[in-house]
């Protein structure tokens, strides 16, 4: 057993901690959480679903994503646009496909805009 593990419970409570006080509430809330369904609509998802593999680090405390950014645009498959992670009720990190660590909620937000949009043009694209 590690030293440094979490449980899901509390896991929990980190995810709520660092959705609230990160200030990306505001822009999840809008959004619908990813189906398990086959057929998933065109769109910007949330998925709150936190790994379990990720709730024990053995070296420090685990830091495990509490909402992941998906973008569907084609053939069902959900891509990665971004991230909140949390640490142990010390701080979070906003992060998306370029940008590792993202200064605030807004940038954030923006950059997965921005980066969904892409996605759209390069899709249409390949048409």
């Amino acid at each position: 057993m590690s030293r440094y593990k979490t449980s899901l419970q509390n896991a929990r409570r980190l995810q709520k901690w660092a959705i609230k006080i990160s200030g990306v509430d505001k822009f999840l809330k809008g959004l619908p959480k990813l189906p398990k369904t086959k057929k998933i609509k065109s769109g910007v998802y949330v998925n709150y679903e936190i790994d379990e593999d990720e709730l024990d680090d053995g070296l420090d405390w685990p830091a495990p994503a509490v909402a992941t950014i998906y973008a569907v645009i084609k053939n069902n498959e959900p891509e990665f646009l971004g991230e909140v992670r949390a640490y142990h009720f010390e701080t979070y990190w906003l992060s998306t496909l370029e940008d590792e660590e993202v200064d605030t909620a807004e940038n954030w937000w923006e950059l997965i805009s921005e980066e969904y949009q892409k996605l759209i043009k390069s899709k249409k694209a390949k048409i």
